[in-house]
């Protein structure tokens, strides 16, 4: 694939950002070959491969039960906001209190 200037200029619009010259060519360079390494994935046998709808296999077809696999989800770690706030200038419970920074 070739990346011209319209392109770059589109994807640059798009994204709401300004390059310059040096900037449009190390895209032009970027976008060419990302292409490239695509165009090479083409050459992979991927019949023993089979269609999924996440790389974690949420929908299940991955013959693990969707996503039983993964850790679960559980704290770690134990409430210190006591802790922390007895080293705070000014605190109250759990909460660091702070100066007014916004006029009324």
């Amino acid at each position: 694939m070739k990346a011209d200037d319209n392109l770059i200029d589109y994807l640059a619009d798009l994204s709401k950002v300004e390059l310059g010259a040096e900037e449009k060519e190390a895209q032009r360079r970027d976008l060419e070959r990302i292409a490239t390494y695509t165009e090479c994935l083409k050459e992979l046998d991927t019949t023993a491969a089979f269609e999924q709808t996440h790389p974690f296999g949420i929908d299940g077809a991955d013959g693990r039960g969707g996503m039983d696999h993964l850790r679960a989800d559980e704290v770690t770690n134990e409430d210190r906001a006591e802790e922390w706030t007895k080293a705070a200038p000014d605190s109250k419970d759990k909460y660091f209190r702070v100066p007014r920074t916004i006029e009324e």
